[in-house]
């Protein structure tokens, strides 16, 4: 039986160092060890480009234990997309750069030029082949095991041909690639893990045995470096061939057909007919990967400056990540940490552009193709993207650190377990300033906004949009709210927007339309995802006669008119001011998931939601002004 064993880890950019080092102490460490000792062993290594950076950074002395390895033969350097993007999701240009990238950073450090290809998440289309052949790429190694339909397929190593160019498909061993995955998520113990490969691996009935192990689900299964060498002896000690070895050169390899598809392990699939299907289920991914494409489009035509084409190229690349669409070992969809970053590159962008005299940077965009114009909006200090759907804010960056506060995520069910108690619909974004009436007769801590008999949410609802000023700082939303369960009149709402240099001001405007006098609670949703080193946010009252903030996950304060959170690791302060006194209901919004680092509780949001009591008459109105204000602290 023919060996060929090799590991790999995916970790994103934007995770944080404990992450990195964990999976160096527990398995890089140990497992390159055992090559450096060995004379005959062979592993196929994939790496990503934030490891092989985060390495050349921290532990250049892992670098060159590799590179001297691949110098002996002991490690064969696997190629894929530097920064983990999902290839069928960018141009066949970008494509061939991602891949580039990869193989020349691992040629000028490695001293290789690999062949082989490692595509991210496992996701493949044929589309890929006309691009790999342009790279001088003739492998592809992948799973046999088809995620969304639960099969596997061919499972021996054949030639695939797709409009006249080919490309070898390696198929990695199910059973394998399975008890790694088990043993990640607790299913199983590190012991029947061992037993169950060593099996596998003694099955001469199979002519080929594949192995791929990911390095990722060893950490998240709380792998020790004993149980590290213990695991991979049993590999090496029954062989281990270069991928060369595999194929003799005077039999030729069967032909075969890998269709597009999700394949492997390495992530959740949940309830997903495809992968290209979270676009249509969870509105904050389909609206990241819109602002991606659109911004992408946009840039095509900037070709003045060639220093700025080249820094926004880079760019680009980066935000081309496939890591925010992706629930891995490392709960990479789950951790706000890797989205920011992303957040960071497409502000920088836009900031590049729109600060040159000789371009007129577009400013109403439908960014997530749902049919209505997005308004982006630049200032010194602030720059929002403000949406007809809801009327409301889907994104507010402070410019200075080029932090985006309204990336809040409520992914979808099966991504990770919430413990809100106020739950959220998954996979809808949560907009800054949305409207929400609440019968009186309800709770506050009941606050449910899929609750429709006592919550009338506008955040479906989309408005009248307009531009006030030249100057694309004021807009002005409105919509109406028809009869309801407990609103006994139709009401007018109208938002008008106010951009400054640190604050947006938003003065609403609330007009019975009916012949009814209403009453009911409105609130202001308001939504911001901080930089975290923990869980909770501390939110402080600034008049209160207590100092110390309210540190806990869910508080309801009375008598509020203004309030304080900080940002600790964007040295910020937030500070939420109103005209009228409100009562104000406040939610850390987490995720719990098991990932390398065990089980994890991942913030993703802090919902602040004023509210004040209407009681309007007939052709009465009621107004009420907001002030939120970002600055350094």
């Amino acid at each position: 039986m023919k060996i060929l064993i090799g590991a790999y880890s995916q970790i994103a950019s934007g995770s944080p160092m404990p992450v990195y080092e964990r999976a160096l102490v527990c398995v890089f460490k140990p497992l390159l060890t055992y090559l450096y000792n060995s004379s005959v062993t062979v592993l196929q290594l994939y790496l990503n480009g934030s490891i092989m950076e985060w390495l050349e950074c921290n532990h250049p002395e892992v670098n060159m234990l590799i590179a001297d390895l691949a110098r002996k033969g002991r490690v064969e350097l696997v190629s894929g997309s530097y920064h983990q993007s999902v290839l069928s999701l960018l141009s066949p240009k970008d494509r061939s750069n991602q891949i580039e990238l990869d193989t020349t950073w691992i040629r000028k450090r490695y001293g290789q030029r690999p062949r082989t290809l490692w595509c991210y998440g496992e996701l493949f289309n044929p589309l890929y082949i006309n691009t790999l052949n342009l790279c001088c790429i003739d492998k592809i190694l992948i799973s046999s095991h088809d995620t969304v339909h639960n099969t596997v397929c061919k499972a021996i190593p054949y030639q695939m041909q797709e409009l006249g160019k080919t490309v070898q498909i390696v198929p990695t061993d199910d059973l394998i690639g399975n008890l790694v995955k088990q043993y990640g998520m607790g299913e199983i113990s590190f012991k029947y893990l061992l037993e169950q490969a060593r099996i596998r691996l003694e099955d001469v009935s199979n002519e080929y045995c594949i192995a791929m192990v990911n390095i990722d689900q060893l950490c998240q299964g709380n792998i020790t470096e004993e149980e590290t060498l213990a695991l991979f002896s049993l590999f090496f000690d029954h062989g281990a061939s270069s991928i060369e070895d595999l194929f003799d050169p005077n039999s030729p390899l069967e032909k075969g057909y890998l269709q597009s598809g999700w394949y492997g392990y390495d992530s959740l699939v949940s309830d997903l007919s495809c992968f290209n299907e979270i676009f249509v289920k969870d509105e904050s991914l389909a609206y990241l990967y819109g602002r991606y494409t659109s911004l992408w489009e946009i840039t095509r035509s900037y070709k003045k400056d060639k220093d700025i084409r080249k820094r926004i190229d880079s760019l680009l690349l980066k935000i081309a990540t496939g890591a925010p669409y992706v629930c891995d070992a490392n709960g990479s969809m789950l951790r706000s940490s890797v989205r920011k970053l992303v957040w960071r590159y497409i502000s920088e962008v836009e900031s590049v552009l729109s600060s040159q005299k000789d371009y007129s940077y577009p400013l109403n965009v439908d960014y997530d193709h749902d049919g209505n114009m997005e308004y982006l909006t630049i200032g010194k200090n602030l720059s929002a993207v403000v949406d007809a759907k809801g009327g409301a804010l889907s994104e507010l960056t402070y410019l200075p650190s080029l932090f985006n506060y309204g990336d809040t995520f409520v992914p979808l069910s099966g991504f990770g377990s919430s413990q809100a108690l106020h739950p959220l619909e998954p996979g809808r974004k949560q907009r800054i300033f949305n409207d929400v009436f609440l019968d009186p007769s309800l709770p506050l801590d009941e606050y449910k906004k899929s609750d429709t008999l006592h919550c009338l949410d506008m955040g479906k609802n989309v408005y009248d949009l307009s531009v006030i000023d030249k100057r694309n700082t004021e807009f002005l939303a409105i919509a109406k709210c028809y009869e309801n369960g407990f609103l006994s009149s139709q009401l007018s709402l109208e938002k008008h927007y106010k951009f400054r240099q640190n604050t947006v001001l938003l003065e609403i405007t609330i007009t019975n339309l009916g012949n009814s006098e209403v009453y009911c609670s409105y609130g202001c949703e308001i939504p911001l995802s901080l930089g975290m080193k923990g869980t909770t946010v501390p939110v402080t009252l600034l008049e209160s006669k207590k100092s110390n903030p309210y540190e806990e996950a869910e508080v309801i304060l009375d008598d509020v008119k203004t309030l304080r959170l900080y940002d600790e690791p964007n040295n910020t302060s937030i500070t939420l001011v109103a005209d009228n006194r409100f009562t104000l209901l406040k939610e850390d919004y987490t995720i719990d998931y098991k990932t390398t680092m065990g089980q994890e509780r991942l913030y993703q949001h802090t919902l602040l939601l004023p509210i004040w009591p209407l009681a309007i008459s007939p052709g009465e109105q009621k107004k009420v002004t907001i002030g939120l204000r970002l600055e350094r602290k």
